[in-house]
């Protein structure tokens, strides 16, 4: 109490954490928080996944090292950084400018290589009207593209598909008639030269035939059947049908299971399909000997938003341990008739493409971490069935 004075009255206790905090840690976009002196004065944990920077490192130093840091600690790295100074530009142009900064697209450092974002910058003005500082927002464009390039892939298809389902009717009309004549003719025969050409004949008309249907299914895909699918149900029955295969031979499996995955809204015949061809490749790969992978988890890098909130993803990857697929072959390994085996028909993946596409899903080549080829596969989940568990 002052001398002479009254008793001021005493200053309710404010709340333990600011309701700000709250704010941004809840935001699934990045923000960064930046002073009028062009330094970290908060971000949020979306942004810390997505640069791959911790709060702790990246608070009071000037924004551009936290774009710029190195994976030992924060600091410039060198001139080669310069590529991932493109943020740390749009917000030293807001705070100069005072005036807010269109959306920009570009590439951001993160744990384990880059990621393509967009930014937005805003400046932050003090009650007075001063200028306080600015906020940059950063949005992960991984599944945007992602989806971009599915869509252009069922696109093509789609074009490819009036074209296919004209040839399929032409050409299935005359392998009938070869396949009927060499029949009959082989019944007629009874050198045994002669009945195995015949045999041939037929044997390769049935090989055409099945191509022909493939490329229908292809380009004509049935109506889905949705319901709930437990994804592990479904990988546990494909793991089992391929164990019965002659080329499994000594191949082990190594299955990293999230047992609290929610159910897909999907297609389960589609759906053990696509992981029948994803495994039967990866065993086929590796010759008969090696260890396959199979792992499941809630996707954190992306969601889709609904009208009644967000849509998570589940991811699916299969891992082998053969001698994965080269940078030239990558860029195809979705397309019609394109394929890395002496005796394939080049549809199955382009076919597992389409299902996954079908379910509002995403398919992709990465390499593996040992050397080998890896396939992920993310699906949406139900929009209640996020917590719910499997089933």
């Amino acid at each position: 109490m002052a001398s002479g004075g009254k008793a001021r009255p005493e200053t309710p206790p404010g709340p333990a954490r600011p309701v700000w905090t709250d704010v941004l840690a809840s935001i699934e976009d990045g923000v960064v928080v930046i002073d009028a002196a062009g330094c970290v004065a908060d971000l949020n944990p979306a942004a810390e996944e997505l640069v791959g920077v911790s709060a702790q490192h990246a608070v009071g130093l000037p924004v551009a090292a936290m774009f710029t840091h190195d994976r030992g600690g924060p600091g410039l790295r060198g001139s080669e950084c310069g590529a991932f100074l493109w943020p740390a530009e749009l917000v030293q142009g807001t705070i100069h400018e005072g005036v807010a900064r269109r959306r920009a697209e570009g590439l951001v450092a993160s744990r384990g290589g880059t990621l393509e974002v967009s930014a937005a910058c805003a400046p932050v003005h003090d009650a007075n009207g001063g200028l306080a500082g600015a906020v940059l927002v950063l949005r992960d464009l991984t599944l945007q593209r992602t989806l971009e390039a599915t869509g252009r892939r069922v696109e093509r298809l789609s074009a490819l598909g009036t074209v296919a389902l004209g040839l399929a009717h032409e050409i299935r009309n005359p392998l009938g008639g070869i396949k009927g004549a060499a029949q009959l003719l082989r019944g007629a025969l009874t050198d045994p030269g002669q009945v195995r050409c015949t045999d041939i004949i037929i044997r390769e008309v049935e090989r055409l035939d099945g191509l022909v249907e493939q490329l229908r299914e292809l380009t004509t895909p049935p109506t889905l059947k949705l319901e709930a699918v437990n994804i592990h149900r479904v990988l546990n029955d494909v793991l089992a049908l391929q164990r019965q295969t002659p080329v499994w031979q000594s191949i082990a499996v190594r299955a990293e299971f999230d047992p609290s995955l929610p159910p897909v809204r999907g297609d389960r015949a589609a759906l053990v399909q696509v992981f029948l061809n994803l495994v039967k490749n990866a065993v086929e790969a590796m010759g008969g000997a090696g260890q396959l992978v199979v792992s499941t988890r809630i996707e954190t890098r992306f969601h889709i938003r609904r009208v009644h909130g967000r849509g998570h993803f589940l991811s699916v990857a299969i891992e082998d341990g053969g001698p994965g697929i080269s940078e030239e072959d990558q860029a195809r390994l979705f397309s019609p008739f394109f394929t890395t085996k002496t005796t394939g028909t080049g549809l199955g993946l382009a076919l597992c493409h389409r299902i996954v596409a079908e379910h509002g899903g995403t398919i992709g080549y990465e390499p593996g971490t040992r050397g080998g080829a890896r396939f992920r596969v993310t699906l949406p989940v139900g929009e209640d069935d996020v917590g719910d568990g499997g089933r």
